[in-house]
């Protein structure tokens, strides 16, 4: 029974250190930046640089940072310097993650944002760039493609934002 009873809160333990290691990736540390590619976005598409942080390397993969890109232009939005001449683009949801944290924990959780995003990098390029920071963390950055007019559909059908004919209708 003691060896039963060893076994079972060894199990927990290292579920629970297993749980802490996840509950680490899925934090939101990023920044959207200015592409230095030559890449011209197709009508109702955003196409930028995307930069996360982590302090394990092989925490980053291509997934996080494909979220984290969503995840910014849902809720911060690019700045004109971000984005060229394409002028600001405000967050899709200005109101926040808390307003609407149930839903959008499982758009997040379930992958869904996955089909507004691909990646546009090439070849040798297509890890993104790896770097080390001086807070001896690493930052991996991609170059993204996000189809912003269908996220945008999304959110309205499922009443998460308001359409152009909902902000006129009142």
């Amino acid at each position: 029974m003691k060896n039963f009873l060893l076994a079972f809160i060894m199990l927990l333990s290292f579920m629970t250190a297993a749980n802490a290691q996840k509950k680490a990736v899925v934090g939101y540390n990023y920044e959207l930046g200015l592409s230095r590619d030559n890449v011209a976005a197709t009508s109702g598409y955003k196409i930028f640089k995307v930069w996360s942080y982590c302090k394990k390397k092989e925490l980053l993969t291509q997934e996080i940072c494909m979220r984290n890109a969503i995840h910014g232009l849902l809720f911060k939005g690019l700045a004109a310097a971000d984005v060229g001449t394409q002028g600001n683009f405000p967050p899709l949801c200005p109101e926040g993650y808390d307003a609407h944290q149930e839903y959008f924990d499982g758009f997040f959780e379930s992958g869904d944002y996955m089909q507004f995003i691909q990646l546009t990098s090439k070849g040798a390029q297509q890890a993104g760039d790896v770097m080390k920071t001086a807070n001896k963390e690493w930052k991996v950055g991609l170059l993204v493609q996000v189809n912003v007019n269908a996220l945008r559909k999304r959110l309205e059908k499922d009443g998460i934002i308001q359409g152009v004919r909902g902000i006129f209708s009142r």
